[in-house]
């Protein structure tokens, strides 16, 4: 059950179009490619930016546009990780690879279409900055991650797709320039604190990111109406809570 009450049906309403957008030849992604996918993975990158518009009552076309460029974004990068040095076969490789190139193609191609066109470059960089992650971590590869390394790797996988699409959504929903800085923190906070609940011995880094996040959100609630984002902070908590009793989340 989708929990982010303020957003359901707009959450809905991007998982529709996406389907509609992902189909090859009338089959689905899903029926394509198995994804491990938990509500997080499905939910959390489209509910930011629809979250933060509903502050303002601004959810249009373009804003559930933006929410759909953005799960494109985090769908390209889970489906590059089912790729790992352990021993696939051919197809079993070269599959994911395809598949999530095809996501970060649909990335551009609606950014290119819709009224989001001239942030493109912020995407291409946001592309670049999460595949500096990914090399980051591999240079890790049989070796302990150390703590300032776990920090760099999750803000740049993670906490930089999470960070942007709160400060397009505010950008474009029209909120002051002087509040968009803290959204921007908090979305990196949730970035942040949602990628350290999927790493082994991070929980240092989930508690300090989702205190940031609540502190963020203190300095701005006598401007901006902020339920939506305390519904978005409850719905991560309690999904990664969630996880951890069915073992889907590796946070010790």
């Amino acid at each position: 059950m989708i929990e982010v009450y303020s957003v359901e049906s707009e959450l809905k309403t991007v998982e529709t179009e996406m389907n509609k957008e992902m189909q090859f030849n009338s089959s689905k992604l899903d029926d394509l490619l198995k994804l491990p996918m938990n509500n997080l993975d499905r939910y959390m990158s489209p509910a930011l930016v629809l979250s933060v518009s509903f502050m303002t009552g601004k959810i249009n076309k373009t804003i559930l546009s933006l929410a759909t460029v953005f799960q494109y974004v985090f769908l390209a990068h889970h489906i590059h990780k089912l790729i790992t040095d352990e021993d696939m076969s051919e197809h079993a490789r070269q599959f994911p690879v395809l598949t999530g190139d095809f996501m970060f193609g649909q990335t551009l191609k609606k950014v290119c279409q819709e009224d989001i066109f001239p942030y493109a470059s912020q995407f291409v960089k946001l592309i670049k900055t999460i595949n500096e992650g990914i090399l980051i971590r591999w240079r890790y590869k049989n070796k302990c991650i150390p703590f300032q390394g776990y920090n760099m790797i999750l803000g740049k996988e993670r906490a930089s797709l999470t960070a942007l699409a709160v400060k397009l959504s505010a950008k474009l929903s029209g909120i002051p320039q002087t509040h968009i800085d803290k959204l921007e923190n908090f979305g990196y906070c949730i970035g942040m604190a949602w990628a350290a609940s999927e790493e082994p011995d991070c929980a240092s880094i989930l508690q300090e990111n989702l205190s940031k996040a609540e502190e963020n959100l203190a300095q701005i609630r006598d401007y901006l109406p902020i339920k939506p984002l305390q519904e978005l902070m409850e719905f991560l908590s309690a999904e990664i809570e969630r996880n951890k009793r069915a073992g889907t989340g590796v946070l010790q």
